[in-house]
């Protein structure tokens, strides 16, 4: 019998810790620190850069001056100057001095770099979960996947280094690999209840040792308790986020409808999974604000009851999308997140909180 546990993914966000402050220069709209330049470290990540110039990182596109001599402008790299300007119209802007640039002319191309880009979000655990199995639509569905049907010597669990041969893995390839999964809580829409598919856990990792009609794999990795009848799914490419932190370019109301891990309160650098998906319209790298409503005060003069405004209580960003959910890490938070936690684009009042 398994234990499903979702796995606890620890992000390093490197938010600031700087007092907000206010520039008097800055339309309303974006608000500012004082900070005017930032050199970029190793191990610094787009949101903690975001934080060191913006009150609230999303707003980063909006002041970002791409600059066209640099071959991918989005891309930031350690040694890179950060500097914040105001453009002619009195607008705040914020522009990258390369350590490779000449006089005030930068290179068409960046020489050949011995370091990575800076990533959206601090990497380590990160980058496992990125490639991870994700949601399947339907118990059928996942019926159908090729799974590990038996062993030349029947054990309680398999271990890595164990042989299995499989159903389903017909013709492919020595030396494909594949993830070992099961089917995890489904998933449901908060307002109607409508099912959005089944989370899926991910077990461990085979490769295929021998092709035929029941390939023989080879199990690299366990994450979990590995048993016969297990189903398998192709790796999931994975690769360094390079989105930036942005709002929604549309109105998002929603919940949080899962988390990946047991503990009964969410915090900074926790994963959850939302109601909202690549169908709503959502980019990767899009900031929401988490809110919670609901609670009922007394009316001090009538006696009746009194429903208090819903209060934003952290926001998350979402790094992996599904067509109906997303997943996201918890970026602020001003106390616990739970399931059932409201989600809106920043600077939008959901429904319920209206009411």
């Amino acid at each position: 019998m398994h234990k499903h546990r979702w796995r606890t993914l620890v992000f390093s966000l490197g938010i600031s810790a700087l007092t907000p402050v206010i520039a008097q220069a800055a339309p309303a709209s974006i608000q500012l620190r004082t900070q005017q330049t930032y050199t970029v470290k190793p191990g610094d990540t787009l949101w903690g850069i975001a934080g060191h110039f913006l009150v609230h990182p999303w707003q980063w596109p909006q002041i970002w001056h791409k600059n066209p001599y640099i071959k991918n402008p989005n891309l930031i790299y350690p040694g890179d100057r950060i500097v914040l300007r105001y453009g002619a119209n009195g607008e705040p802007e914020l522009s990258l001095e390369s350590p490779f640039s000449s006089g005030s002319h930068f290179v068409e191309l960046r020489p050949q770099m011995t370091s990575e880009p800076v990533p959206s979000v601090s990497t380590g655990e990160v980058m496992p979960f990125l490639g991870s199995p994700g949601v399947i639509a339907s118990k059928k569905d996942f019926a159908k996947l090729p799974y590990l049907a038996a062993a030349a010597k029947q054990r309680p669990t398999y271990v890595t280094g164990n042989t299995l041969y499989t159903v389903g893995l017909k013709n492919v390839a020595v030396g494909k690999h594949f993830q070992i999964v099961a089917l995890g809580p489904e998933l449901f829409q908060a307002k109607t209840h409508r099912s959005l598919g089944f989370a899926l856990e991910d077990l461990g990792e085979v490769t295929v040792t021998q092709s035929g009609h029941h390939a023989a794999v080879q199990i690299t990795k366990v994450h979990r308790e590995i048993d016969l009848g297990e189903r398998l799914v192709p790796m999931a490419k994975t690769a360094i986020p390079h989105y930036f932190p942005s709002a929604p370019q549309q109105s998002i109301e929603g919940h949080i409808i899962a988390q990946l891990e047991s503990n009964p309160a969410l915090t900074v650098g926790q994963v959850v999974v939302i109601d909202q998906g690549s169908d709503n319209e959502l980019k990767l790298g899009n900031i929401l604000q988490i809110q919670r409503g609901g609670a009922v005060a007394r009316n001090a003069v009538t006696g009746k009851p009194f429903a208090l405004p819903a209060q934003t209580i952290g926001s998350l960003m979402v790094f992996r999308l599904f067509p109906h959910v997303s997943y996201a890490v918890i970026t602020t938070a001003s106390r616990d997140i739970t399931v059932g936690d409201e989600i809106h684009s920043p600077g939008q009042t959901t429904a319920s909180a209206a009411k």
